[in-house]
């Protein structure tokens, strides 16, 4: 076995170790995750819940000190299709993200996964943004099987902001808990509905006004 086979090898098992300490501490691990390794070895899943059952998927790789991920285009191709939403027994992709290059691991990871400042490295991030409005009172997300990157994913309410996050890791092949999300309140739908009836009502008067003062002119 040559040179390179064997530090893959090394690579891969320690990876492998690092992944079942976590599953096995039930995504409760107080220290911070870079103490298993380099902290950025993981895709990072940010999944913010906005209100009127919006959300904001930002998948972010480091392809500056992560030994998984080579280069720029190797990140590019991690990146496009990280994770894919399960509905209805059928795993649909994404689709077109929006891509960002920045080193702000603050906006895009938990505290505990932030990278240690004793590290010493740089960080180059790249980030694919997703934005859609659920038709669904909860999302699951699952991992195709063969994905080599893990994913961590992490929820992050806009409207609790000082709510820890909660998160999960996953591996290929592993589906997420469903995710609740910020529901439209049906007062809202209500009052919404309502103005457009009286806007309609308003605009037929006018129309009918209008006709007869036309009619008693002629």
């Amino acid at each position: 076995m040559g040179p390179g086979l064997e530090v893959e090898r090394e690579e891969v098992m320690m990876r492998l170790a690092r992944s079942i300490l976590i599953l096995a501490a039930g995504g409760a691990v107080s220290a911070p995750l870079c103490a298993l390794g380099h902290g950025a070895e993981f895709l990072s899943a940010k999944l913010t819940l906005l209100p009127d059952a919006e959300v904001l998927l930002e998948v972010t790789a480091d392809y500056g000190s992560n030994p998984m991920i080579a280069d720029e285009r190797a990140a590019l191709d991690a990146l496009a299709d990280p994770i894919r939403l399960r509905q209805h027994e059928t795993l649909v992709p994404l689709g077109t993200a929006e891509i960002s290059r920045h080193q702000n691991w603050a906006e895009y990871a938990p505290a505990s996964y932030l990278p240690s400042e004793t590290e010493g490295e740089a960080h180059a991030l790249i980030t694919s943004s997703w934005r859609w409005r659920s038709a669904e009172p909860e999302i699951v997300f699952e991992m195709p099987k063969g994905k080599l990157h893990d994913v961590l994913l992490w929820t992050h309410d806009a409207t609790q902001p000082d709510a820890p996050p909660k998160w999960m890791l996953l591996l290929a092949g592993d589906r997420s808990r469903p995710i609740p999300i910020q529901q439209t309140p049906w007062w809202r739908n209500w009052m919404a509905a309502a103005g457009t009836s009286g806007l309609v009502l308003i605009g037929i008067y006018f129309f009918s006004r209008n006709f007869t003062l036309r009619q008693r002119t002629l």
